[in-house]
């Protein structure tokens, strides 16, 4: 979410944002591959979406839970910057369930054409309130999050939230690395749990949590790496994650890899984030931030409602990802311009 520190005086910390702010934006790009990528015959698309695609959610909830951090332990009533958060957070979630509601009906009716209108009001309430369908359940696995964090820093239990942190990520890995491995063991149940109930690896246990808690950890904590070390070990693990890719590793050990390499990806990647030397305007930087904003939001859209429908699924992920980009940028530019307060406050741009 947007973060107002960037505008401090301070010109290392308005360096630090600006460099967030920067990986955030190629970030929302790693996302759009994500939902671009059908086209399974595009090594270019592949290869992004497979090794690299899969730590920007995870960077996102870094960032998050690092300006959490902050905002709460400089706010003197804690409480009332808790209720702020969540506050517009919940309004955020609720503006786009309402806009996805028509869409997520018709899904539910073509899917299920012969279910009662009470499997209809079920599957919704597990998407509203439990799944956060599309992208948005971003927003609520956050706002969750923030609570149980907000509850541990009250009680100063950091241990706590480090085996909160492991255990998610053990969760996260037995879901969507491990799942082939595991299927037919006792622990599939746990898998079958999580899918009744959140219908996916995408919720506040398995990502929201263990992610924004390490951001919350390395705030806290002061951890520092500098950005060549951080670089460096990036670009080995990265290295391995496309031959292990190329190589098609998964079929030989039967679990996925890349996914596990996602950890210390989008680790790694906020690490240069946070100590990169890239010294904008606070003006630029706050753009860059509002622009990942847009894109995360609006680039479904593009690909699902105009690509998927005209040219269909299979069509060029490239020219999925230009379209979805350059149509966010405009529709960007546009609500900027336009300076409608719904609009921007539904793209978290600035007022």
């Amino acid at each position: 979410m947007n973060n107002k520190l960037i505008v401090s005086n301070n010109n290392n910390l308005n360096k630090t944002f600006c460099g967030i702010d920067l990986f955030k934006l190629i970030a929302a790009v790693l996302v759009v591959f994500i939902h671009a990528d059908e086209a399974k015959n595009e090594m270019i698309t592949n290869v992004v979406t497979n090794c690299f695609s899969g730590m920007a959610v995870p960077f996102f909830f870094i960032v998050s839970g690092f300006f959490f951090e902050k905002g709460l332990s400089k706010s003197k009533n804690k409480k009332s910057f808790l209720f702020n958060y969540e506050k517009k957070l919940l309004f955020l979630y609720l503006f786009w369930q309402i806009v996805n509601l028509p869409s997520n009906i018709f899904i539910y009716v073509s899917k299920y054409p012969d279910a009662s209108v009470l499997k209809y009001i079920l599957l919704l309430f597990r998407s509203i309130f439990l799944c956060g369908n599309g992208v948005v359940w971003y927003i609520l696995a956050m706002c969750e999050a923030a609570a149980v964090i907000y509850f541990l820093h009250k009680i100063s239990a950091q241990k706590c939230l480090c085996v909160l942190i492991f255990a998610g990520l053990l969760l996260l890995l037995g879901y969507d690395a491990f799942s082939e491995i595991l299927s037919g063991t006792a622990y599939s149940y746990i898998n079958k749990g999580f899918y009744i109930v959140f219908s996916w690896s995408n919720n506040f246990i398995m990502k929201a949590v263990p992610f924004m808690g390490i951001g919350y950890l390395i705030s806290a904590k002061g951890l520092k790496s500098s950005f060549k070390i951080s670089l460096l070990i990036f670009a080995l693990i990265s290295v391995f994650s496309v031959l292990v890719y190329l190589f098609d590793l998964k079929s030989i050990v039967n679990f996925d890899v890349n996914i596990i390499l996602n950890i210390p990806l989008s680790i790694l990647f906020f690490l240069m984030a946070v100590s990169i030397n890239f010294n904008i305007s606070a003006k630029k930087s706050i753009a860059m931030r509002e622009l990942s904003s847009s894109i995360y939001f609006l680039h479904t859209y593009f690909i699902y409602n105009l690509m998927d429908r005209f040219f269909g699924v299979e069509f060029s992920s490239i020219i999925k990802v230009l379209v979805a980009l350059g149509g966010s940028i405009i529709a960007y530019i546009i609500v900027k311009k336009t300076n409608i307060r719904l609009f921007k406050f539904a793209l978290n741009i600035s007022k």
